[in-house]
């Protein structure tokens, strides 16, 4: 009886172990994977098959210095995105794999044309990360994947330091996830925004301009300084700069604080956007003597200027038929019912705006 038993015991073990190789053999070893540590997605230019797939592909070294990364860059033409990451995998020799996939790039043909194939497909996907980045690439996605950076120390992460705080702190970029823009694009009274990568020959990134889309293509691009006034009002971004003049001198502070809210009120029959800005700032540049007699007028001046620019910045958006800060979205919160939406739509395109803006000198640095 002993001996039946022990004979059953074995016979379960065995199976057991047959059922977990089996179970296994769906699973691939980590040296039998290509990682993708970027995507891009360009047009073709061909009627058949225009979508231009790019992928970039880490190449595992056993060194972590400056210059160390390697990578395979592979690109092919297909009829759509998903045909076209499925052929990518008859010119590798390993499983192409998405789970450390952070960055995707839109190719700026795509951009301004229709975007939405390409965030619906990123959406339907489960191994892509929703943290994962997205911007546009300029001139295309294709080029900005080719670039080897001569610091970078593992595959892609020039571009990983560029969104993450563990990188540069850059006022002029804005960071978009897969998350964020979803919501975006899916929410009343909020539009997306993207950073636009532009590439600096053949040895890094320049990221300062900031694209602002409806719900399927780009209407409008800001430059370098409406980018950095855009993050400051939209995010509160501190780690950022003023810069105005007085008495023909240019000054520049370095921002401490920031805190910018809105509300809208009546005026003259018709609604108005009021938005307050506080800022508290230090000194970086400026000539000598200029607070000899007191920093009241200064920083006067300086709230003068900041509030000029931010009513232009909000009346180019308005123009463009955009809402990348939310002001719909607000509208709607704060008025019930169906109608509320259709009410804002009428209401957005000759929206009265009213900034006032404080700013105060904490310090004129180490100096006086």
């Amino acid at each position: 009886m002993k001996m039946r038993s022990l004979k059953l015991t074995l016979l379960a073990l065995c199976m057991l172990l047959a059922c977990t190789a089996l179970s296994g053999c769906g699973f691939k070893d980590i040296d039998k994977r290509y990682f993708i540590v970027a995507m891009g997605i360009d047009y073709s230019g061909k009627k058949q098959n225009p979508f231009l797939i790019t992928l970039r592909l880490a190449i595992a070294s056993p060194k972590i210095e400056p210059g160390a990364g390697k990578a395979q860059v592979e690109t092919i033409e297909a009829a759509s995105i998903a045909e076209g990451v499925r052929m990518l995998k008859a010119h590798v020799d390993k499983e192409l794999d998405f789970g450390h996939c952070k960055i995707f790039l839109i190719g700026e043909r795509v951009a301004y044309k229709d975007y939405s194939p390409v965030l619906d497909w990123m959406k339907r996907r489960r191994d892509i990360q929703s943290i994962a980045n997205l911007a546009i690439g300029k001139p295309d996605a294709r080029t900005i994947l080719k670039i080897n950076p001569q610091a970078e120390r593992y595959p892609g992460n020039a571009l990983f330091l560029s969104f993450s705080a563990d990188g540069t702190d850059n006022p002029y970029t804005y960071v978009e996830n897969l998350s964020d823009l979803t919501r975006r694009v899916m929410e009343k009274g909020l539009d997306p925004i993207m950073p636009i990568i532009r590439n600096e020959g053949n040895s890094g990134y320049v990221i300062n301009h900031t694209a602002l889309l409806d719900k399927t293509k780009i209407k409008l691009v800001l430059k370098p300084e409406e980018s950095q006034l855009f993050n400051q009002l939209a995010q509160n971004y501190e780690k950022s700069s003023i810069q105005g003049s007085f008495s023909n001198n240019r000054i520049v502070g370095a921002i401490s604080k920031i805190k910018s809210h809105y509300h809208f009120s009546e005026h003259n029959g018709k609604l108005q956007l009021n938005m307050d800005v506080r800022i508290k700032v230090l000194m970086e540049e400026a000539p000598p003597h200029l607070f000899d007699q007191g920093w009241g007028q200064v920083e006067q001046k300086l709230s003068q200027d900041y509030s000029k620019l931010t009513d232009k910045l909000l009346i180019k958006i308005q123009q463009a038929g955009v809402d990348p800060f939310g002001f719909g979205l607000h509208y709607r919160a704060t008025h019930a019912g169906e109608a509320a939406w259709q009410q804002w739509q009428n209401i957005y395109p000759t929206l009265q705006f009213a900034v006032n803006a404080r700013i105060k000198i904490e310090g004129t640095g180490l100096i006086k």
